[in-house]
């Protein structure tokens, strides 16, 4: 599959498969919008899915941890120049293979 393919995959099962609710759904697509089909790597702080989702920073902290509990996204942290903690979010591996496959073998949350 070709880089656009691969985003349409990941775009078709987040929004018809995944039964979740309307923010978590962007949340999803803003993660997929800036993943490099090539790595499947985003690395998308909070700072820019609190831009890019019109969500403030509490809620997308409380909508996060369930989405990572699913295996939608993972999330790795990293430490900044500045000693600042930063957390980093991707789609899941299971999530792309779901995409890739295009079949619903996994649990809903």
């Amino acid at each position: 599959m070709n880089p656009d393919q691969i985003r349409l995959a990941l775009w078709d099962c987040i929004t018809r498969d995944l039964h979740l609710s309307t923010p978590s759904k962007s949340i999803l697509l803003v993660i997929a919008n800036y993943t490099d089909p090539r790595s499947s790597r985003a690395n998308i702080p909070i700072s820019l899915l609190v831009l890019k989702c019109n969500l403030q920073q509490s809620e997308l902290s409380r909508l996060l941890p369930p989405l990572e509990a699913c295996h939608w996204i993972e999330s790795s942290r990293f430490l900044s120049d500045a000693g600042h903690r930063l957390r980093l979010y991707n789609l899941s591996p299971q999530l792309w293979q779901r995409a890739l496959r295009g079949s619903t073998g996994l649990p809903e949350p």
